[in-house]
């Protein structure tokens, strides 16, 4: 393990990583690819529409910056795009007094592929605007830090735009996407994945897996990726079309705890959901929360939401705040827990063992 990881967790995953995955506690970004709006872009927006200039007020700093300070889960977006060029030129770009993209980016965009951002036409500027790029940096990084904690990455897939402007339709995706998508990550981490197929006991369930045996060791999955897909309910049918338990699948999926295919979920709101993530949590599932979702709320309003977060036991909580994003300096508000820590072990689930 690289020298700075053991600087940053001293003492800490060391004492923590035999545990069972699900037995811990890591906190990560929201929309971890996304860079803060143009000034230009800020600006009209504010004109057309404060109340969403101020909903996508935030950004973060590089993938590979997060990751070094700690951060073990990852957000991103992703948007089809089979013939290229259905993203190149934003209505964003109208109204930019610098160029929302450089001359790489335009020529990235303007090849076939998946690729990465907040809005269409409005909130455009990523770290890596090719899901291909995330995944590559996510596998340099890696490399170069092996037996890191196991990172969790949620991935929306987006197929709506905003009404605000006109501008391009997101296209839907199929299953025959939802294929591609999964070949796409497979391909870019062969060997860093753990995968449904890899959980799942034969012949149990995803569901029945977890529920009697729970997860590997954070010792087992070390410089492991785990996929968690973030569908609604058309979208994460479309993805386990034909992949009864999802098997051969690169991802875990949102799915009701009574479907087979229920390993890990996501239950976003901690303080209205607090005892369902607690009962899920005990029951051996994984959980994914916010700590946060209004750049609005007063700093006490959010400490209370990530007071619930960090309390009702869900494995994986998201922040628009981690330790110095460009929110922390603005809004003198930072998620972490206690001496600074983004991973630690899950005081509500191992009180109960």
């Amino acid at each position: 393990m690289p020298f700075f990881i053991f600087i940053f967790f001293a003492g800490y995953v060391s004492s923590v990583s035999a545990k069972p995955l699900n037995t811990l506690q890591m906190i990560g970004s929201h929309n971890s690819y996304k860079k803060t709006l143009n000034v230009s872009v800020k600006h009209k927006l504010n004109d057309l529409s404060p109340k969403l200039m101020a909903r996508i007020d935030y950004g973060h700093s590089s993938i590979i910056k997060q990751l070094n300070s700690g951060v073990r889960h990852l957000e991103i977006d992703v948007l089809k795009d089979p013939n290229g060029g259905l993203y190149i030129k934003p209505w964003a770009n109208t109204f930019a007094t610098t160029p929302l993209f450089n001359e790489l980016e335009k020529k990235q965009l303007a090849t076939p592929g998946f690729k990465v951002m907040h809005i269409p036409d409005i909130d455009v500027q990523s770290h890596c605007v090719l899901f291909s790029g995330c995944l590559n940096t996510l596998k340099a990084w890696s490399e170069a830090n092996p037996q890191h904690f196991p990172i969790v990455v949620m991935l929306n897939v987006k197929e709506t735009r905003s009404d605000l402007v006109l501008g391009n339709n997101p296209l839907k995706f199929t299953p025959k996407d939802y294929y591609l998508l999964d070949e796409v990550i497979q391909k870019s981490l062969p060997n860093l994945l753990f995968t449904p197929d890899d959980l799942r006991k034969t012949p149990l369930s995803l569901n029945q897996t977890v529920v009697k045996f729970g997860w590997p060791s954070a010792r087992a999955l070390a410089g492991k990726f785990i996929f968690l897909f973030d569908g609604n309910t058309q979208q994460s049918a479309l993805y386990k079309q034909n992949r009864p338990s999802l098997k051969g699948a690169s991802m875990f999926a949102h799915y009701d705890e009574n479907h087979p295919e229920a390993a890990f979920m996501i239950v976003n709101n901690p303080i209205r959901d607090f005892y369902k993530i607690q009962q899920l949590v005990l029951k051996g599932f994984m959980v994914r929360t916010r700590a946060d979702a209004n750049l609005n709320a007063t700093n006490s309003q959010r400490t209370m939401q990530f007071n619930a977060a960090k309390n009702s036991g869900a494995q994986v909580i998201s922040t628009d705040f981690i330790p110095g994003s460009p929110q922390q300096a603005r809004f003198n508000y930072v998620v972490q827990f206690d001496g600074g820590h983004l991973v630690r072990t899950n005081p509500f689930i191992n009180n109960q063992l």
